[in-house]
């Protein structure tokens, strides 16, 4: 299934902060027309401070959210701009929202210092439990950046994802750079190095995999300029070190649902933890 998400409904994780600022204008950016839902969540959880919050606030709360919908709404007039207040869990509402057609968007610090305080982010446990895309949104670093850099791992969540990063790149008039990074097996590491010829047969199966999980993007968009790289290296340095500069990194997460949907994949879950540009994360379609 292809994901244009062109003309798709936007939802917006919406709380005033910097963070969610930038995930607005990125939104907007990325489309002038299209349906753009502000959703702010009043947090609800009995451990919560304000789980007792006395209706006024929740009144004054809804008439804040309106104020800033209709203010994008007459900056954006080809966009059908709505405000949805909820109350409960953020994670859990925004998951309720998520869909393949609904592409859901929240913003997030700007990577600094040490990524342990960022492991429960709220783009980190949505996306790994998310039903569609997430696209997670770091504050602007005012730089320009070029470029739809996609991980290809030749799995279903991988093709889902270059699916969205091509369909993104052709709209946009930008390039697509595929990367698919692989390892020679855990046994050899740090051992003697493997047989070259080997090594070279392993390469080659490698390289299968990138090629053909492009072909169908090449000829679905003919006029789209694609750019493979192999690259003999851990998949996360790989991607983070070609996200530095791009306009968007899109990567596929293929854990599987149910307790274990509440982590991302390993890869997945390193790249939103050093986040470097916008970046969306694709789940594997339903089987």
């Amino acid at each position: 299934m292809t994901h244009t998400l062109a003309q798709s409904q936007t939802v917006v994780a919406w709380d005033g902060s910097e963070p969610a600022r930038a995930a607005l204008d990125w939104s907007l950016a990325r489309s002038v027309s299209g349906d753009l839902t502000l959703v702010r969540v009043l947090e609800r959880t009995v451990s919560s401070a304000d789980y007792f919050t006395d209706e006024s606030a929740t009144v004054r709360a809804h008439e804040l959210l309106k104020d800033d919908a209709d203010r994008v709404s007459a900056q954006y007039p080809a966009r059908t701009v709505h405000a949805d207040l909820r109350s409960g869990d953020p994670i859990t509402e925004l998951r309720a929202l998520s869909g393949t057609d609904i592409l859901v968007v929240v913003g997030t610090h700007r990577r600094r210092g040490s990524t342990l305080r960022y492991e429960w982010s709220m783009g980190a446990r949505l996306a790994g439990s998310a039903d569609g895309p997430i696209a997670i949104i770091p504050e602007s670093d005012n730089e320009h950046h070029s470029g739809i850099v996609v991980g290809v791992d030749g799995s279903a969540a991988s093709n889902a994802a270059v699916d969205f990063a091509a369909a993104e790149a052709d709209r946009t008039g930008q390039e697509l750079h595929a990367i698919h990074a692989w390892q020679e097996p855990l046994v050899w590491r740090d051992t003697t190095e493997p047989d070259a010829r080997f090594l070279q047969t392993l390469e080659n199966s490698h390289r299968r995999i990138l090629d053909e999980s492009l072909l169908a993007v090449s000829r679905r968009f003919p006029a789209l300029g694609i750019r493979a790289s192999l690259v003999r290296g851990a998949p996360q340095s790989a991607l983070l070190n070609a996200a530095r500069g791009a306009a968007l990194l899109v990567v596929g997460d293929h854990v599987l649902k149910g307790v274990s949907k509440l982590l991302l994949g390993s890869v997945s879950h390193s790249i939103v933890l050093n986040i470097q540009s916008p970046t969306v994360v694709i789940p594997a379609p339903p089987a």
